[in-house]
């Protein structure tokens, strides 16, 4: 009885994390130099698409998503971390859409050379939808 209940728990988190309903988006990418790329590989969750970390003329450093799809979800969150198990991590902010291309400029304080993963995380529920390792 105990296996069944924890079975229909994990069930019910693992479908509450589609509550939200993140736009899709295709905002114009900043052009420069890839520094490196991932692909994303869904964990919890379907998730695909590349990340990429790119540097613009004006030395701007961005983690650039493209063609990047994943499932809704409440309170997703982009972090970099050295693993998956996002400890530690650096928060680069919200998601900002659940499908298409978008960016992210990242300040001197994110590390994407240790925190070579990238991570999209459901905070509410600690679960890992997805990531892209760096390379």
């Amino acid at each position: 009885m105990k296996k069944f209940f924890s079975i229909i728990c994990l069930f019910f988190l693992l479908a509450s994390c589609k509550k939200s309903a993140l736009e899709n988006t295709n905002e114009t990418l900043p052009a420069g130099t890839t520094i490196s790329t991932g692909n994303f590989t869904g964990n919890a969750h379907t998730t695909s698409g590349t990340a990429k970390i790119t540097r613009d003329a004006a030395g701007k450093i961005f983690l650039v998503f493209e063609n990047f799809k994943t499932d809704n979800g409440p309170d997703l969150r982009v972090w970099l971390s050295p693993n998956n198990n996002a400890s530690p991590y650096q928060e680069v902010g919200l998601l900002k859409a659940v499908n298409g291309n978008f960016s992210y400029e990242l300040d001197a304080s994110k590390n994407y050379t240790v925190n070579n993963r990238v991570l999209i995380w459901c905070q509410g529920f600690s679960i890992l939808f997805g990531n892209a390792v760096l390379q």
